[in-house]
């Protein structure tokens, strides 16, 4: 039944991208590698934007600006194959690459989801958090291949290999807004291998955008980011969407998501005894408190609750698969809503933070007292060999 609910919205969403690429982030991802090619120093350029995306539909650059470019340079260096290509075209082959990194991203999770006992649970998990509906509302979008490279991530942590797994994971620089609170947690883990593969990696994606786009280029990213999100803020799935809708103000929700954030790192920190050697939960609660705090997370984000669902999954199998077909659910009922009470996604999402955390507490517990259990039963002068704290997990998942 999921996959065939799921996988039709997959598919009448990849027909509307298709048909209508002005209607879909196609339009600005596509303008994006235009512009990186032919005139980089104003990729961040309204005016340039604009006139990109007319061209591309075959409108007058007067009608409007359709959807500005907002992601790093060296994301739209990503796209620059589509600078002399049809947007047309340049979006089939878009639905057709994301679509295999749905599928990419299903057996990931798929194969995160090992303890799982029970292996149609394990699947339906995979199915209704990778292919939940919110994360096909917009097919051709960074998400998908975020969800790969998180996923990827964690398992390469798995194997112990840290450096590679921050590396890896920096590609989430493409939002910085999904991965801002994973810092903070990974310090809290002591996992400075994973944490100094994250920071080199994002590094790396800010220089080669600097020197694409010059140090002005840069700037005038920042500028565009800031004149664009707060208009947007009311609209994201975090905590911070409701004070920017009740209040009207974007810039409210903006220094809602700067106290939630500060707020979010002491709850870090007081957790940093459960988190010390599991740099996995780490980043599965710095993601999932990111999502929750940031002023602008979209929809198609949810697709990244992949991880924290995973490590739910591990303790409460049932409550992992409720709260993973709950996300399509939320969405379908707050559909049939007043505009304005459309905002009942950021209690899903505070759900799924509150459950991670108490998951990640439990595991701890558990591990601990088992390890004492164990250690009173050896005599003295024995000496004991454990095996590292596994935390729920399939794989090693300390340092």
């Amino acid at each position: 039944m999921l996959v065939a609910v799921l996988g039709t919205a997959l598919v009448m969403e990849a027909h509307r991208e298709v048909t209508d690429p002005g209607d879909s982030d196609a339009i600005a991802l596509v303008a994006g590698g235009r512009l990186v090619v032919s005139d980089p120093t104003n990729l961040y350029s309204p005016v340039a934007q604009e006139r990109t995306e007319a061209v591309l539909l075959h409108i007058p650059a007067r009608d409007h600006f359709i959807a500005p470019f907002t992601n790093v340079a060296a994301g739209a260096l990503l796209l620059s194959p589509f600078a002399h290509t049809d947007l047309w075209v340049a979006t089939e082959i878009s639905v057709f690459v994301s679509t295999l990194l749905f599928a990419l991203a299903l057996l990931l999770a798929f194969r995160l989801l090992a303890p799982v006992s029970s292996g149609s649970v394990q699947l339906a998990i995979a199915i209704a958090t990778v292919m939940n509906i919110p994360a096909v509302e917009a097919i051709v979008q960074w998400d998908s291949v975020m969800t790969v490279a998180l996923l990827g991530s964690v398992l390469l942590a798995g194997r112990r290999q840290y450096g590679w797994a921050g590396l890896v994971l920096a590609t989430l620089i493409l939002k910085p807004q999904v991965l801002w609170l994973v810092v903070p947690a990974l310090i809290a883990a002591r996992s400075w291998r994973y944490l100094g593969g994250l920071l080199a990696g994002s590094a790396a994606w800010i220089a080669v955008s600097v020197v694409i786009t010059g140090p002005a280029g840069f700037a005038a990213f920042l500028n565009l980011v800031a004149s664009t999100y707060p208009g947007q803020t009311d609209r994201s799935i975090g905590l911070p969407s409701l004070v920017s809708a009740v209040t009207g103000s974007g810039g409210a929700g903006f220094v809602t998501a700067a106290c939630l954030g500060a707020i979010a790192v002491a709850v870090i920190f007081r957790f940093r005894g459960v988190l010390r050697g599991r740099p996995v939960a780490a980043v599965a609660v710095g993601l999932v408190l990111s999502l929750l705090c940031s002023p602008h997370v979209t929809t198609e984000d949810f697709m990244l609750v992949a991880l924290p669902i995973a490590l739910i999954a591990r303790r409460w199998p049932l409550l992992a698969l409720g709260e993973a077909i709950a996300i399509s659910v939320v969405e379908i009922v707050q559909l049939q809503l007043p505009s304005g009470a459309q905002h009942l996604q950021p209690f899903m999402l505070a759900a799924i933070s509150v459950t991670t955390l108490l998951s990640v507490r439990h595991v701890a517990s558990s591990t601990t007292t088992s390890s004492s259990k164990r250690t009173g039963r050896v005599s003295r002068g024995t000496e004991l060999h454990l095996p590292a704290p596994l935390g729920g997990m399939p794989f090693p998942d300390s340092q």
